[in-house]
């Protein structure tokens, strides 16, 4: 048998979720802004905006990618095992067999836990490169943990912008006695990755600079729109399943 949640105990995942937010919206102040700047740069650069995420952050990569109200310049760098193999050595830098990252380019890479090492992989990689990174982690839970990587290395040490998910403990919101749910991790860091891309348009308008971004199909001349966009970036952008 089903059981309700009580009305008395309101809307548990959803006030928890507000406050997580909240959370996080008050530890990016300084973080957001630049990221946004950095983004924009990149955009008005004519670079790529790379986005890294493995197991469920891939969800957030996939949330910004070739969708309405999001940019056009943006490649997700795709883990086909959606995370199983986030722990071996050098998985990281086979998944950029094929990506050439540049200084006119930046990366982000998202992992709540940071310390895993196919984010830490491929974050290593765009620094070597000159490419600049954004890091969106749990960074007081990831500091408190160890790193899972030879180096020692936790993903927000890497950063050239770290953003703040806002969880300090498990990726659950609310206990149940003994038991955790209500993960919240997915979709604040999808909130914190598009305020930046929301930012950056902002920021590019402000330069006189019309962002390269993608209509809803349903628009009136949406479809025609995008094909432009798409074809403005052919043959720099790799499509992803």
């Amino acid at each position: 048998m089903n059981m309700a949640v009580p009305d008395t105990l309101g809307r548990p995942y959803l006030d928890a979720l507000c406050t997580v937010l909240g959370r996080a919206k008050g530890a990016n102040v300084e973080s957001l802004p630049a990221a946004a700047g950095l983004v924009a740069d990149v955009v008005a650069g004519d670079g790529i905006v790379y986005v890294f995420g493995s197991g469920h952050s891939q969800l957030v990569a996939l949330d910004v990618n070739r969708r309405a109200g999001s940019i056009a310049p943006l490649q997700v760098v795709f883990d086909p095992m959606w995370g199983a193999s986030e722990l071996v050595e050098g998985y990281g830098r086979t998944l950029l067999s094929e990506v050439a990252f540049t200084r006119a380019d930046c990366l982000v890479v998202i992992s709540n836990s940071g310390t895993t090492a196919a984010p830490i992989e491929v974050a290593m990689a765009a620094r070597s490169a000159g490419t600049p990174v954004i890091v969106l982690t749990a960074i007081e839970a990831s500091l408190a943990a160890r790193s899972r990587h030879s180096s020692g290395k936790r993903l927000c040490e890497l950063a050239d912008i770290a953003l703040d998910n806002g969880n300090i403990e498990s990726d659950v919101a609310i206990r149940v006695g003994l038991v955790g749910v209500g993960a919240t991790s997915t979709l604040v860091a999808a909130a914190l990755l598009h305020e930046v891309l929301v930012e950056a348009v902002f920021s590019l308008a402000a330069r006189g600079i019309e962002a390269p971004v993608y209509r809803a199909n349903t628009e009136e001349g949406g479809r025609e729109h995008n094909a432009r966009l798409r074809e403005r970036y052919l043959g720099r952008l790799k499509a992803v399943p």
